[in-house]
């Protein structure tokens, strides 16, 4: 009388297992690569918004007073700002270029990360440092 020999193929073979590992590699590369450039432009976003916050209040302090503030201090002293917003990666104050006496000017400068957010590199703000694609340039209308 023969036996049979009853095969128990229970578990993985190595060929599947290296698939599935190097799927998982690509899959996740994606995704980090993904999210890192998100990040930038949602901090690029934030910046945008926080100066086009200070043009506003600086606007609306124009209309009272005749000339823009000497600071963003003066703003916030005055109510047409509740702080003064920093920098969603640096947390530094944004710099503030007032014009000459009377100030009827002004210019703002923030570093952007990302290259579409971009909207000067020229003179007044400078070079920017690496791991920076320029500034956004905010001018007096």
């Amino acid at each position: 009388m023969k036996t049979k020999k009853i095969k128990n193929n229970k578990g993985f073979t190595l060929f599947e297992l290296l698939v599935s590992i190097s799927i998982i590699a690509v899959l996740t590369a994606v995704a980090v690569v993904s999210y890192g450039g998100l990040n930038k432009k949602t901090r690029d976003s934030r910046r945008v918004a926080d100066l086009e916050k200070i043009r506003i209040a600086l606007e609306a302090a124009r209309q009272i007073g005749n000339t823009y503030p000497s600071s963003l201090g003066a703003l916030v002293t005055s109510g047409f700002l509740d702080k003064a917003p920093v920098d969603p990666k640096t947390k530094n104050v944004y710099s503030y270029i007032p014009g000459s006496s009377p100030r009827y000017t002004y210019t703002f400068c923030t570093l952007v990360e990302d290259i579409g957010s971009t909207s000067s590199d020229g003179p007044t703000c400078g070079t920017p440092p690496s791991g920076y694609a320029g500034y956004y340039k905010v001018v007096q209308p």
